[in-house]
């Protein structure tokens, strides 16, 4: 009998359960990681002598993408980071900046040896993938024009280009990473801001 009830509470305890809500964002963290490494990497590139110590109204209005407001902030905290004191008026205005996206996107890329998932008609989900091999190669691509001037005489124009990559690969049950831009991105960041903080 006192098997029987050990058994029993083993049964009961067994049966619980619990459940938790589980959501997904629209867009995927590595997705929005690699896009603004690259728009990072592309602004580092970005120098003005003309700026320093002169006041720069940014033209923005011909800035878009999927991540517009992070280069908005991010192209304004470069101008200041060499130097120029940025105005919000034309009027005060010694230089203007006008800054366009050429480009802001992904490209994936995947290798496999072995089955694919393959889709099954009259359903929504997938057969699973069956592979030995499987190689991803994820880039985000950025770049950017600046056109500077003062008043309508020509000041400076370039592009300024930048990628940023993410690079995995499978063997079985086994992964490598051969690039990732974004570990490298968010480490020298760290670096950087505890340089600042022991100062």
């Amino acid at each position: 009998m006192r098997y029987l009830t050990l058994a029993v509470l083993i049964l009961i305890h067994l049966a619980g359960c619990s459940t938790r809500t589980v959501s997904n964002s629209p867009r995927t963290a590595i997705e929005q990681m690699l896009l603004s490494t690259a728009v990072d990497t592309a602004l580092e590139k970005f120098e003005l002598p003309q700026a320093k110590g002169n006041k720069v109204y940014i033209d923005l209005t011909n800035l878009a993408g999927p991540d517009s407001e992070y280069m908005k902030v991010a192209i304004r905290g470069r101008f200041a980071e060499i130097g120029a004191i940025l105005t919000n008026t034309l009027d005060d205005a010694e230089l203007i900046a006008e800054v366009a996206s050429g480009c802001l996107g992904t490209e994936y890329k995947s290798f496999i040896i072995g089955i694919p998932s393959i889709p099954v008609p009259g359903s929504t989900i997938p057969t699973p993938e069956a592979s030995i091999f499987r190689k991803v190669e994820q880039t985000g691509i950025m770049k950017f024009l600046i056109f500077v001037h003062a008043q309508g005489q020509f000041v400076a124009l370039d592009q300024y280009y930048a990628r940023s990559d993410r690079h995995e690969s499978f063997f079985l049950w086994h992964r490598s990473q051969q690039k990732d831009n974004i570990r490298e991105s968010w480490e020298k960041a760290d670096a950087k801001t505890k340089q600042k903080n022991s100062e």
